[in-house]
């Protein structure tokens, strides 16, 4: 395969997270194979019947793809069909729900590996990737502060955020503080955090501009985040600003409380307890470019 040949077709499910990381995937690519073809393909606009028989209209006026980039657990039987067809390359970007040797690449985050061993196929990578890492990072003495809420990981309790949250600002009043919430967050947390912190600019999830996320933590010192939300918990690390996690009581242990627990726990980012005592990251982690390292893996495996 070369740059002047090879097509690329990117499977997803049209969930957010699914498409923020083949989005910073594909951007990286087209870096590596700058004179690469590419078309998108959203499976949820097919029936079970369409994704497990590949018989539809729109797959048929598909262009023959070199490699199959695909996320989402909706997607990966439609990927083996579609290799048998084009005898293409294929990726799954998440740990798949059949076993790894099925598909020719994986790319999968560490904290979703189950024991020890890890097949030549497979390429871990810190957290999901994304498009923050390949931004540039120009800070200008802001703080940010980004709120998930109920979760099935994590309890939520509501003034102990908000002393939480209090605690933060006040340790860093030299920065221009902008807090944002989420479509989980409880309706009454960001007035409550208001009263406690009126020195700080709010900004309501469900007006937030195009991009306006991205920008904030492009130019952010620092930035704080729930746990409830590792994807969002990865861009920031991929940012360059230095990273806080706010505690969350956890419901039970899992693989998504461990892998935010081993952060904290290693000092590669700071954090506050639910008493809002702050522990600042002894080793914190450089800047994270998962999506980058990623490509660079697959294109030598190409």
């Amino acid at each position: 395969m070369t740059n002047s040949t090879s097509h690329w077709l990117y499977l997803h499910d049209g969930k957010p997270g699914h498409l923020n990381q083949l989005r910073g995937f594909a951007h990286a690519i087209t870096k590596l194979h700058p004179h690469a073809s590419s078309s998108w393909f959203d499976v949820s606009r097919l029936t079970m019947y369409q994704r497990f028989s590949g018989r539809c209209a729109e797959l048929q006026t598909l262009p023959k793809a070199d490699v199959i980039i695909a996320a989402g657990h909706s997607t990966h039987w439609l990927v083996l069909l579609l290799r048998k067809k084009w005898k293409s390359h294929t990726v799954i970007v998440m740990r798949p729900s059949w076993p790894t040797s099925w598909f020719d690449s994986v790319i999968m985050p560490k904290h979703d590996i189950k024991g020890d061993k890890v097949r030549s196929n497979v390429y871990l990578t810190e957290g999901a990737m994304n498009m923050v890492g390949s931004q540039k990072y120009l800070p200008r003495n802001k703080g940010l502060v980004l709120l998930g809420g109920n979760s099935k990981h994590f309890e939520w309790p509501d003034e102990q955020i908000t002393q939480q949250v209090s605690a933060i600002i006040e340790s860093h009043p030299e920065l221009e503080w902008t807090v944002t919430d989420s479509r989980r967050s409880p309706s009454k947390q960001i007035t409550d955090i208001q009263l406690a912190c009126p020195a700080a600019t709010y900004q309501d999830y469900r007006n937030c501009p195009k991009d306006w996320l991205l920008e904030k933590i492009s130019q952010s010192d620092t930035i704080w985040i729930t746990p409830d939300s590792v994807s969002m918990v990865y861009e920031a690390l991929s940012s360059g600003a230095r990273v806080g996690l706010i505690e969350l009581p956890p419901k039970a242990q899992n693989r998504i409380n461990r892998g935010m627990l081993t952060l904290i726990t290693e000092g590669k980012v700071s954090a506050i307890n639910l008493e809002a005592e702050i522990t600042i990251a002894r080793t914190p982690l450089p800047r994270l470019n998962e999506a980058k390292n990623a490509a660079q893996w697959l294109t030598y495996r190409l």
